[in-house]
């Protein structure tokens, strides 16, 4: 996937490796992240394997992309083979979703890519739209099942598809999001919920590491100090340590 082809002029400024075995289960993460001078835009593009044995969920490129004044977009393709079952799965979403003209926008672009392709956007997107996936959190978007196969081509025409309609809302009158609504539901509650569901399908994923995950991938990239006594005592510190 080219981000240029979709109007983002980036450059590479990340890379992350995040690989552990916990007991049977081994899980590998690689992680590139890119920021576009001038316009506040950070992309973050994820590759992930958790596999046991002959039982694996594979990420090939999911995507999390932030902009001052916009929506966020989250799109999440795995390819699954749990108990011999094998499933091709697409989300993608604008969670925090502020103004009317955003949503109408990407369900517009989005309802049209997706007749292309003979399938029903307001269909796909009622469980996204009614809170079926995610609570309490505005989000417009749609999920994607297809059972019994592994379709990565349609992985890859879904994010096309999707790029094209997040670019007419980067086009629109901006609206600033609370963002940190989605990220520390997503760190928080829906790490654990994750937990829950690996461990339904026989993986061996701690708490802990899927916290970390999701921290690497939407946390923060910056923190400020708090208080005067805070800076004081990062001095002391700095100072410790000089000769």
């Amino acid at each position: 996937m080219k981000l240029e082809n979709y109007g983002f002029k980036v450059k590479e400024i990340g890379e992350y490796n995040y690989n552990y075995r916990y007991r049977e289960t081994t899980v590998n993460h690689h992680i590139k992240e890119y920021c576009e001078e001038g316009k506040e835009t950070r992309i973050v593009i994820l590759e992930k394997e958790t596999r046991k044995r002959n039982n694996f969920v594979r990420l090939p490129q999911s995507l999390w992309i932030t902009r001052e004044g916009y929506p966020p977009l989250s799109t999440d393709g795995a390819l699954q083979k749990v108990e011999g079952s094998l499933l091709t799965l697409y989300f993608a979403g604008m969670p925090t979703v502020q103004s009317v003209e955003h949503i109408r926008l990407f369900d517009d672009t989005m309802r049209e890519e997706l007749r292309k392709l003979k399938l029903d956007y307001n269909r796909l997107s009622t469980r996204v739209k009614t809170g079926q996936l995610f609570k309490n959190c505005t989000l417009t978007g749609f999920v994607y099942t297809k059972k019994g196969t592994h379709d990565e081509k349609l992985l890859e025409v879904f994010q096309d598809k999707v790029l094209k309609s997040y670019r007419k809302v980067l086009t629109s009158t901006p609206q600033r999001c609370p963002i940190e609504l989605w990220t520390e539901m997503i760190m928080g509650p829906q790490a654990e919920f994750e937990y829950h569901l690996f461990k339904k399908w026989g993986f061996d994923v701690p708490l802990s590491a899927q916290r970390a995950f999701f921290t690497i991938m939407m946390g923060p990239r910056i923190s400020y100090l708090r208080s005067n006594e805070e800076i004081e005592r990062l001095q002391s510190i700095v100072n410790l340590t000089k000769e």
